[in-house]
């Protein structure tokens, strides 16, 4: 029996014992919901040949191999289409049971990070090529030689039509390079603004401390910050006077305090030195001192005195914390602090303030009196060079570089007196004969004249012949070699026995003849170009570096120059405008070893031609000056400086130029350096004070309003003038600031005379904007006496015999002197034109003198014509409103003296 089942679940819901609700009938299902069956027409039953299309497709799905009978009973009427039975699976095709799950992929890389969203995305991705670069690609070229940047028309240069800043944009160039790369994806920005020439870096310091004679010169070189580290009072009793001065004091400083921190406190300075302080790391070194600490061995004691433990925490605080403002350099020690300082140019160099005083705003630093005894007169000098000193390999390198391809000259290319003949030289002897011209050697018939024989190996010996064999020179087995001026001249250093020598035509009455080869526009270096073409027409100059007389003068030693490798690559580039066997060459490695000293030169940007000149002439005058290593000079005391107020000018004048020259005594110092006398005179008073100065340029203003003679600037330049308002100056008998007159006199005469007309000026209220004013400067007998200061008198001569200690050896000199003597009679032989409406814009042009063939010559950069000035009208004209810089030669007498 079987048990009952109960009729209700548990948890269910008993049936309801409600007569009206009962569970409806069942309906047939509606006819809308009804499968459409596929009907199959009378003739696809009569055929048995083949099953219908969707039957095979479905055997096809299922994998069967039988055909499936679709028609299971004859005796339905409706001939619908049968689902097959569960028998008819019997393929062994069919899989029997679920699919296994594929193996699993082997272990991929971690997918790559997700992209930062930077909209200066699209900068970094390929961009499609400009339409205007077209390298040219049938150039055969070395491997260490990049392609060119431009188009193949370009290789012989733009002919001057669109040197300017745009003409160094990216369609200028190949995509994506700067002349160093072919790939055309853009180079990555530097965020940091590090220049990839030579980069300053605070982990490669070069001096950690420096003597009083190097600080000297530094402040007068770079941009520096002085920090004196003692007590107020002792700061505000003398410290050194240059303007970027700042005091911080002992008490101020702890271990481990930051910049930041120590910013902080100085707040209760004057508000300069906290300016100051938070610009430390815009100056390009930053020094501190203190009273007379030696060296800067507490850096690494263990046990350190109270001033010593106050520059150690000083020095982290600059290098160590300082994270936010990172100097360019580590923090510079100055050994023996004020002491050293003032043994070295005396207390007249220290400047006393009243910075201490409680509630009273701190005095601003005053500009320096113009006397000769201050220092900060120097100050306001530009920096015509970075601080960026090289190791021994980079030097090594550089001056390799700078050598390389050099021609070589085997005479010396002094001009010759007046009147000798020296195109046609008389040999004395065989010998002087034969080595100007060398009997040809039958192995040098199959050699090019270009390249340099093969050395010879030395003949046991040698017997000249009785008669000299006439001189002949074979002709070349092979073309020369064509220079398209893509590149300078590659040539493998040989040593002056191995290369042929090189023959410079001396011209008429033995002067050199100026050479006929152009330089190649790259990058807008025409203000570089037009400089080295109005320097090549220097004949003086031009003889010192291709006869090498250069060499003999050069100081490596001297850090404040080049380490020879300005002059070096200098000389290497006028050797390959003077060889003359190309129309035109690329100074790439002239621009590059200019670059390594400051980097705006390779900086494809349009430049200042007068501010490149000043640093070519700097460097030249530095690398060869041979009293750089003298130490300085001490200042003039207060009563010195009283004392010589009264002693006649030219006297003075002889006595500071010979206070220059114990220091700056150099070749190009000979050739271009002058000295003028401004004199500040007290309008309450009367006192005068004079500061004698070395120029080696004149800039001179030029009106605005109407056309000018340059005499007319000379006289503007040398008129006296009122300083007030800010100019005012610090009377030192009034001890107040006073209203001063002005006036400049020109007391030394340079052998070559460099005018510059200030094209470019500016207002508070606007840019600089381009002068137009036509200036008319004479090319011949341009007289500069009514500048210069009168000669002395007898009188003069008698008050410096009874009141000078050395009056009998500087009159002396004073009377021998030619630069201090007359006449002073100037001829052009260079003009630099500027064409364009701003400064950082337009193209330069250079015209010279050849003086050899009595013609002049315009360089526009490899194109160069010859003219005559006095054919040339309207603004063809060398005077017109394009002139910028005149280049003169002092006017030579009878004997070659001047």
């Amino acid at each position: 029996m079987l048990p009952s089942v109960p009729t209700t679940l548990p948890g269910s819901r008993p049936p309801s014992s409600d007569p009206l609700k009962k569970k409806p009938e069942p309906q047939p299902k509606p006819q809308s919901m009804h499968g459409r069956a596929l009907h199959q027409s009378t003739s696809s039953i009569s055929s048995s040949a083949a099953p219908d299309e969707l039957t095979q497709r479905f055997a096809n799905l299922m994998g069967t191999t039988h055909p499936i009978n679709t028609v299971a009973s004859t005796a339905s009427s409706e001939f619908s289409v049968k689902m097959p039975s569960p028998s008819d699976y019997t393929s062994a095709s069919r899989p029997l049971g679920p699919r296994d799950m594929p193996p699993p992929p082997p272990r991929a890389a971690p997918p790559p990070p997700r992209l930062p969203l930077d909209t200066k995305m699209a900068a970094g991705m390929p961009r499609e090529p400009s339409p205007t670069y077209s390298p040219a690609r049938n150039l055969s070229l070395p491997a260490s030689i990049n392609p060119p940047r431009s188009t193949a028309r370009s290789m012989v240069g733009t002919g001057g039509r669109s040197n300017s800043i745009a003409a160094s944009s990216a369609s200028a160039l190949a995509p994506g390079t700067n002349g160093d790369s072919d790939s055309y994806f853009p180079p990555q920005s530097n965020t940091n603004g590090a220049s990839t020439e030579r980069r300053k870096s605070v982990h490669k310091p070069t001096e950690l401390q420096i003597t009083a004679e190097k600080l000297y010169d530094y402040i007068r070189m770079f941009n520096i910050l002085l920090i004196d580290v003692r007590s107020r009072e002792e700061f505000d009793a003398g410290h050194i006077w240059v303007n970027n001065i700042i005091c911080i004091e002992p008490t101020a400083l702890y271990d481990g305090i930051s910049a930041e921190q120590l910013l902080d406190r100085l707040v209760v300075g004057p508000d300069e030195e906290s300016t100051m302080f938070s610009k430390r790391n815009e100056y390009e070194l930053v020094i501190y001192y203190d009273e007379s600490t030696k060296t800067n061995a507490f850096l690494h004691k263990h046990v350190r005195s109270e001033r010593e433990t106050s520059l150690k925490r000083l020095y982290d605080a600059l290098y160590e914390y300082n994270a936010e403002k990172p100097l360019q350099r580590p923090p510079i020690f100055l050994m023996g602090g004020v002491d050293a300082w003032t043994e070295l140019v005396g207390t007249a160099s220290l400047k006393m303030s009243t910075t201490a005083s409680q509630g009273q705003k701190a005095l601003t630093l005053r500009r320096a009196p113009a006397t000769s005894r201050t220092v900060s007169a120097n100050l306001q000098r530009r920096r015509l060079r970075e601080y960026a000193p090289m190791d021994p390999e980079e030097e090594r390198r550089w001056l390799e570089e700078a050598r390389q391809g050099r021609a070589v000259f085997d005479q010396s290319l002094e001009e010759d007196e007046e009147g000798e003949d020296a195109t046609s030289p008389m040999y004395r002897t065989t010998e002087d004969f034969l080595r100007r011209f060398p009997e040809v050697d039958a192995g040098y018939a199959h050699q090019s004249m270009v390249y340099p024989p093969p050395r010879r190996e030395p003949v046991a010996q040698y017997v000249a012949p009785s008669i000299p064999e006439a001189p002949s020179r074979p002709p070349p087995s092979r073309p020369r070699t064509s220079y398209s001026g893509v590149h300078e001249r590659q040539v493998k250093p040989q040593t002056h026995n191995q290369q042929l020598p090189i023959y410079v035509s001396p011209g008429r009455h033995g002067q050199m003849r100026l050479h006929k080869t152009g330089l190649i526009n790259f990058g807008v270096t025409c203000y570089m170009n037009s400089v080295i073409q109005c320097l090549c027409a220097n004949a003086d100059l031009s003889n010192a570096f291709l006869s090498g007389r250069y060499v003999r003068e050069l100081q490596r030693d001297n850090w404040k120059g080049t380490k020879g490798i300005i002059p070096e690559a200098y000389a290497t580039l006028i050797s390959n405008l003077y060889k003359g066997d190309v129309s035109s060459i690329r100074p790439s490695t002239f621009r590059r070893a200019c670059g390594a000293f400051n980097k705006q030169w390779v900086i494809d940007q349009q430049q200042d031609a007068k501010e490149f000149l000043e640093f070519l002439l700097d460097c030249f005058h530095e690398d060869l000056n041979i009293t750089w290593a003298k130490p300085p000079l001490k200042e003039l005391t207060e009563a010195d400086e009283i004392a010589r107020e009264n002693l006649p000018r030219p006297y003075v004048a002889k006595v500071e130029w010979n206070r220059y020259l114990h220091r700056e005594n150099s070749l190009i110092g000979n050739m271009f350096a002058g000295q003028h006398a401004s004199q500040l005179t007290c309008v309450t008073c009367g006192t005068t004070s004079t500061t004698y100065e070395a120029f080696w340029s004149i800039s001179v203003e030029i009106p605005r309003d109407r056309p000018a003679d340059l005499r007319d600037c000379l006289r503007s330049y040398c008129s006296t003038e009122r300083l007030s308002g800010e100019d005012i100056w610090r009377c030192p008998r009034c001890k107040v600031d006073r209203e001063a007159n002005k006036k400049i006199t020109i007391t030394r005469a340079p052998d070559f005379l460099v005018v510059h007309f200030k094209r470019f000026s500016a207002s508070r209220n606007e840019s600089a904007r381009k002068v137009r004013t036509p200036i008319n400067f004479p090319l011949h007998n341009l007289d500069l006496e009514p500048y210069m200061e009168p000669p002395i008198t007898e009188e003069q001569q008698a008050y410096v015999m009874a009141n000078a200690r050395d009056g009998v050896a500087q009159l002396t000199g004073l009377k021998t002197d030619p630069a201090m003597n007359g006449p002073f009679v100037y001829n052009a032989y260079g003009v630099i034109w500027h064409i364009g409406s701003t400064l950082g814009s337009g193209h330069y042009i250079s015209l010279v003198r050849d003086k050899a063939r009595g013609c002049w010559r315009s360089f526009n950069d490899d194109r160069l014509r010859d003219f005559e000035p006095g054919q040339l009208t309207g603004d063809d004209r060398l005077q017109s409103e394009k002139a910028y810089i005149v280049f003169y030669e002092r006017e030579r007498v009878a004997g070659g003296v001047p």
